[in-house]
């Protein structure tokens, strides 16, 4: 659905689908079509962003899911986990640390008093 300029909904999460080749070699793409789909289609989810990226980094763990603000990397988030994912990350506010690969302090640039984006 395209938006004018100054009409976009206020995104509360953006999330990242590596789709680069060792992940998509893992599923990657089902993971994000899955994902977004029932992101979409999930009430309270409406400011949650789902988008394909390009590799992340550690993609031989793949399919890698980066989430912001919360700044976590998760890998081996195969098609049959996003029902557990959307519950217990977005949802239930948890880092699940079973599949935790990374985790950065948050989203420095949306932190950032001289953020220019």
């Amino acid at each position: 659905m395209p938006f004018a300029p100054g009409e976009m909904m206020r995104v509360t999460r953006h999330v990242f689908v590596c789709t680069a080749k060792s992940c998509t070699a893992s599923g990657s793409e089902a993971t994000y079509r899955t994902l977004k789909k029932k992101v979409k289609n999930t009430a309270g989810l409406e400011g949650v962003w789902v988008n394909r990226s390009g590799s992340v980094g550690g993609c031989e763990h793949g399919p890698m899911v980066v989430i912001y603000p919360e700044g976590v990397w998760y890998h081996s988030v195969t098609e049959d986990k996003v029902d557990e994912l959307i519950r217990r990350h977005f949802q239930q506010g948890e880092v699940i640390e079973a599949w935790r690969f990374h985790q950065t302090e948050g989203c420095p640039p949306c932190e950032s008093t001289d953020a220019r984006f």
